[in-house]
């Protein structure tokens, strides 16, 4: 949360302070009422049609056969004799998918009351997470020990939720990070390649990968790529402002949001790299936009390609900038899914994209920008990188949906936008001969829809039946997730959870 919610929260009166500890110590302590959740158990799915995202194709008239968790069979209908007993479920008009997967979100320590179970609700059966928390124990963000857990429970039939098959360190941000950070040591500033290597020696064996954010200087960031590799973390997130995004493509496994293909592809990149970490540096949109030059675009594309790096645009969040004073984004029907502190914090961010400067130039600069993002999505396709579908915004589940439909306006295909939620994400984690396709041997991920999303990319929303590992999710069970996630996203008992885990929490950035 911003530092300014954290300052108002706690220049509340005396009294209400009282009363708020009050309820705070109720709400610890108050059990939050559990999710049922089903089983795995052997099945078969008869007359569906099959959507192939390799080959953008639909497979019509196929039986498909569960057993312990896994695809057995997939098949045309009357070709596979049925055991008898084994439960058969009407596919007829349905088409399965395999589950989608988001690869950019945050998960906080309330995330098994909010985000968990609707990442499920939606189809979403695969995460990976991108904010580690600073300090063990930390009771705000949530850390790997934690996400561990949640993601083993799941599997073993405890817990609606996703697998979660990346956690990353807190972010490598530069100077100053230290000191925002309670009980942190101070190589947390990242400044200098001595701390930016005992930096990755901290996280290494309690992560799965090094996040690297905007500030973190050059030097630094070699020696952190330097020092992770040799612990075997990738390097995740941001292109720093002081590095050269070609330069940046060999040495990270992933690449964070579009704007700094825009950044580095007008040609102001290298005065406003030089400016890194100083006051001069600035985001003018307009000028990357009407001075952007695709051959610079096509270099990093370029670089990319050549050495495996993956490429996450997160096209809502500057969907958000863009259109942040339109009710659309402001007024958005799926808020219902977020708590009311949490909707304070993301409108704080609103309204501070419109208080930068609330002109209509402004305005057009912004819709510009990302409208350009776009356009270097498709490109990043065609030139041959691996583009993944990550979110970094505000509904799980819902938003891996928005995503799709913006890789479609982007200029992809439907079946090409499933596959970088599908098969490129499965592939980035080294799990294709288990995930990502709907195929004998798979692990039965599935998502029956009641249309053909190869038609229409908004079909994945209309969602029948979820199969997470072998366990059915039919239309009722998601319907009591949604309620149970609008509830407590109502709640005043989840509303003190999350103020007292804030107020409480050692980092300020």
């Amino acid at each position: 949360m911003r530092a300014q919610t954290r300052r108002r929260l706690l220049a509340l009166p005396a009294a209400a302070v009282a009363v708020a500890i009050a309820a705070f110590a109720l709400a610890v302590a108050w059990p939050e009422p559990q999710l049922a959740v089903p089983q795995a158990s052997d099945f078969a799915i008869r007359g569906v049609a099959i959507v192939d995202v390799e080959a953008g194709a639909l497979r019509s008239g196929r039986t498909v056969v569960v057993r312990d968790g896994r695809i057995v069979s997939v098949a045309a209908d009357g070709v596979v004799t049925l055991p008898p007993g084994l439960a058969v479920i009407d596919g007829r008009g349905l088409f399965a998918m395999p589950g989608l997967w988001d690869m950019h979100a945050h998960l906080y320590a309330v995330a098994p009351l909010l985000d968990l179970p609707l990442h499920v609700a939606h189809g979403v059966l695969n995460v990976r997470d991108m904010m580690g928390c600073p300090v063990e124990g930390d009771p705000f963000i949530a850390c790997a020990r934690d996400k561990r857990r949640w993601s083993a429970e799941a599997v073993a039939g405890l817990r609606v939720a996703p697998r979660l098959v990346e956690t990353s360190s807190f972010m490598a941000n530069g100077p100053g990070m230290a000191a925002r950070i309670g009980g942190a040591p101070g190589y947390f500033d990242v400044a200098t390649p001595a701390q930016a290597r005992e930096f990755a020696r901290h996280f290494a064996g309690s992560v799965d990968a090094i996040k690297v954010y905007d500030r973190i200087p050059r030097e630094a960031y070699l020696a952190l790529s330097a020092e992770a590799r040799r612990r075997g973390l990738p390097l995740v997130g941001h292109r720093p402002h002081a590095v050269a995004a070609v330069e940046a493509a060999r040495h990270q496994r992933s690449l964070e949001h579009a704007r700094f293909l825009i950044h580095e592809s007008f040609d102001g990149a290298p005065t406003l790299r030089a400016q890194a970490g100083t006051r001069a540096w600035r985001e003018d949109r307009r000028a990357m936009v009407d001075r952007h030059d695709p051959s610079r675009a096509d270099a990093i594309l370029n670089a990319m390609r050549d050495a495996g790096t993956y490429y996450v645009p997160t096209h809502l969040t500057r969907w958000a900038d863009a259109w942040a004073d339109r009710p659309e984004v402001r007024n958005d029907p799926h808020l219902r899914y977020v708590h009311p502190l949490l909707q304070w914090q993301w409108r704080e961010d609103l309204d501070a994209t419109l208080a930068e400067d609330p002109g209509a130039e402004a305005r057009r600069a912004y819709r510009d920008f990302h409208a350009l993002g776009l356009s270097l999505t498709r490109r990043a396709h065609e030139a041959g990188v691996e583009v993944m579908v990550g979110t970094d915004y505000l509904v799980p589940g819902v938003d891996v949906h928005r995503e799709l439909a913006m890789f479609v306006e982007a200029g992809l295909t439907p079946a090409q936008a499933l596959r970088a939620a599908t098969v490129v994400p499965a592939r980035y984690v080294g799990r294709s001969e288990a995930y990502g396709t709907v195929a004998n041997g798979k692990v039965a991920d599935l998502v029956l829809l009641e249309a053909d999303p190869l038609q229409d990319i908004r079909n994945t929303r209309r969602i029948r039946t979820v199969v997470f590992g072998g366990a059915l999710y039919d239309r009722a069970m998601l319907d009591r997730i949604d309620a149970h996630v609008a509830r407590n996203a109502r709640s005043w008992r989840i509303g003190a959870k999350i103020v007292w885990r804030f107020l409480r929490q050692p980092a300020a950035y």
